[in-house]
């Protein structure tokens, strides 16, 4: 029998208990674009339909897709008292598991249709999680579904949580690749130092080895910091994604470029530095001519990160400061000279600012990065501003 269309008192829906499985709703924009869109034809503004089902109890219905929906309306007749917004529209469904409410589920919000907001795999396997009773692996011939659950085993509420702030901080999005590597890590903070690093810099899945003997280089971000204060530093363990044994393995670090300028060390050569748009964090970029720029880390032993360029290059950062994404816009003029722009957009931006390369070199025993010219330290560099001389 064909699911019926209907619509129910507000005060009669809720949404599942098990099926509302997004780590946070923030459903201000969609509450004014439901209101923008009230008329006669449809008093309540809601464009799509959600879909519920019957409580165990008969009184009243869970809402399974359309969550977002439902906490709009309800925060829209909770702040204007307008009977418009007392109602939900839903399709009746019946005869329904939870593992076939959750597969539906996904399938509606993949299409991000209307008011539909896809899922990350981050919040597919949350979802697993809470239904996790109700499946039996064996009977599951869908293999991208085999592979949430067998991650979905491994990986607890609490981590994935964790994970989640994570995402939240660098806006960056995990992929299944991401986290069945991250499953074979058994130490909790190893975990989230790698998950970390991974999202920070941008590491892709087939990267994750990387992304382990990396970890320590994110103890240096200032959002890590403020995000997982009782994670101090990465020890040594022996579990790393590839490892399947108990031994102990070391970071391997990458060694500094020692360019040797009048008896001083030249750890980074001709490089640029760009502010974050947004908290004006400074970022370094080393240019090579027209052809190719390096992302260089802050953490000396951390990894550079090469990629071919136009001859206006517009490369995308994560801020180690507030965690926002953005893109650098570097043009080389001549000699040391560049033209650079930062912004939030991805949009080609004209780079206007003249800016001249510096080297630099890494003091360790002070901790901080200096810009030294021919063979005298100019003074350490500020990566919330400038060189302090």
């Amino acid at each position: 029998m064909p699911a019926q269309l209907t619509t129910i008192p507000l005060n009669l829906v809720e949404p599942h208990p098990k099926l509302a499985f997004r780590f946070a709703y923030d459903v201000k924009g969609l509450a004014d674009s439901i209101r923008a869109a009230a008329d006669e034809n449809t008093p309540n503004g809601q464009l799509n339909p959600g879909r519920v089902v019957l409580k165990p109890d008969g009184k009243g219905y869970y809402v399974y897709v359309g969550v977002r929906r439902y906490k709009a309306l309800k925060l829209l007749y909770e702040t204007t008292k307008d009977e418009r917004f007392g109602s939900y529209t839903a399709y009746v469904d019946t005869g329904m598991n939870e593992l076939q409410m959750f597969i539906k589920a996904k399938r509606e919000n993949d299409e991000e249709q209307g008011e539909r907001q896809g899922l990350s795999v981050l919040e597919e396997l949350f979802g697993i999680t809470l239904i996790r009773e109700a499946i039996s692996p064996e009977g599951i011939k869908d293999h991208w579904l085999k592979r949430l659950i067998d991650v979905a085993v491994k990986l607890d509420e609490n981590k994935l949580r964790r994970l989640y702030e994570i995402e939240a901080a660098t806006h960056a999005k995990f992929r299944l690749p991401h986290l069945e590597y991250l499953c074979k890590i058994g130490s909790e903070d190893d975990l989230i130092l790698t998950a970390a690093t991974a999202a920070a810099f941008n590491y892709a899945g087939s990267d994750m080895e990387r992304a382990w003997e990396d970890r320590s280089s994110v103890l240096s971000l200032d959002w890590f910091r403020r995000n997982f204060p009782e994670i101090k530093k990465a020890e040594p363990s022996g579990n790393g994604g590839s490892s399947q044994q108990n031994s102990v393995k070391k970071k391997s670090k990458s060694k500094a470029k020692k360019n040797t300028v009048k008896g001083m060390e030249v750890h980074e050569k001709e490089v640029i530095l760009v502010p974050c748009p947004r908290c004006g964090r400074l970022h370094m970029v080393e240019t090579k001519g027209k052809i190719e720029a390096t992302h260089v880390p802050e953490d000396p032993d951390g990894e550079s990160r090469t990629e071919v360029a136009a001859s206006v290059s517009r490369m995308e950062r994560a801020c180690s400061k507030c965690g926002g994404r953005f893109f650098a816009f570097v043009e080389h003029l001549e000699g040391r000279k560049y033209a650079a722009e930062s912004s939030v957009s991805m949009r080609f931006k004209e780079p206007k600012k003249v800016a001249e390369a510096v080297d630099l070199r890494f003091d360790r025993k002070e901790d901080v990065w200096q810009i030294i010219a021919g063979d005298k330290v100019v003074g350490p560099l500020d990566f919330n501003g400038e060189a302090r001389k």
